[in-house]
């Protein structure tokens, strides 16, 4: 019956081997991954088949046909995409066109996939229904309109008060898995053109120095709010020996030294959720001085953060 009667897989990549084997000492998904979590102050030796998962992360619920079809999905994605992350890391160059077009859809998803993501959307959702909820509960004349538009039947005389407290008092959306993994999806439809619409550039190591992280598509700009069609920056390491970036306007190719690669993997720690992946243990990178450090246990978000201000 072709019916899939072995175990189902429970730790599912956040980041997928195939873009982690470009962090290791060999650029294969049996090298050596160096984890280092800066949240909980740990670093490890590992490899890309062990590392960057999470449990049950992508698993829908056990209503819909198939709990494990994100995850399939996925996997299928990845199959098409690691031929060019690794011909990128092996010849160090930037991608051609044609490649350009399949790391852009790549980098939507890989955004949408991290846990840093989750957070983001829940906020906006709650935000959204926050707006919609100050229009409603603006008069209690608004409130029954609504409700009789609707087909609601009138509540308690005091639930018009009891929304106001709420509204008031601040609430959460609780959401499942389903929901999460459903607007992640979602996303791509958007952030797919702001992306197109940068002018991109790639930055070579050839000594292999760049790491990436658990949040590896990353922004940088000038406004509070910072999202894909207004950042002045996007960042997004290939491998460690290729840097992908697309920018607002066309700007001039960076100079590649140790401090550039240092100031890229700073911010690429900065940017982490928890993690940071590198060939090595000691890997470069900028303290709140601008001093190279390849202590990573030195690093304090903190500081760094309030010395850029």
């Amino acid at each position: 019956m072709g019916a899939n009667h072995g175990p189902k897989p429970r730790g599912h990549h956040i980041v997928p081997a195939c873009w982690l084997a470009g962090f290791t000492d060999t650029s294969e998904k049996t090298g050596t991954l160096w984890v280092t979590d800066l949240k909980r102050g740990k670093q490890w030796p590992s490899n890309p088949i062990k590392s960057g998962r999470r449990r049950d992360f992508n698993r829908l619920s056990d209503e819909q046909s198939d709990p494990l079809l994100v995850e399939a999905n996925l996997a299928k994605i990845e199959d098409i995409i690691a031929p060019v992350l690794k011909r990128l890391d092996v010849e160090r160059r930037c991608p051609f066109k044609d490649e350009l077009h399949g790391l852009l859809q790549f980098m939507a998803i890989q955004w949408a996939r991290v846990p840093a993501f989750r957070p983001k959307i829940v906020s906006i959702a709650e935000s959204i229904h926050r707006d919609i909820l100050t229009k409603l509960l603006k008069t209690p004349e608004s409130w029954a309109a609504w409700l009789g538009e609707n087909d609601f039947e009138d509540g308690p005389p005091d639930e018009y008060e009891n929304w106001r407290d709420l509204l008031r008092s601040g609430f959460s959306l609780s959401v499942n898995n389903d929901w999460l993994l459903r607007k992640a999806f979602e996303s791509t439809k958007t952030t797919i053109p702001c992306l197109q619409a940068k002018h991109w550039g790639c930055s070579i190591s050839e000594t292999g120095r760049f790491i990436g992280s658990d949040n590896p598509v990353m922004l940088d700009g000038t406004t509070p709010q910072i999202g894909f069609k207004n950042a002045d920056i996007v960042i997004y390491p290939v491998s460690r020996h290729v840097l992908l970036y697309g920018t607002a306007m066309a700007v001039r190719a960076p100079f590649l030294n140790l401090m550039y690669i240092a100031r890229q993997n700073t911010f690429a720690m900065l940017c982490a959720e928890e993690q940071v992946y590198s060939h090595v243990p000691d890997f470069y990178w900028l303290d709140e001085n601008e001093r190279c450090q390849t202590d990573w246990s030195l690093f304090q978000k903190d500081k760094i953060l309030a010395s850029v201000k």
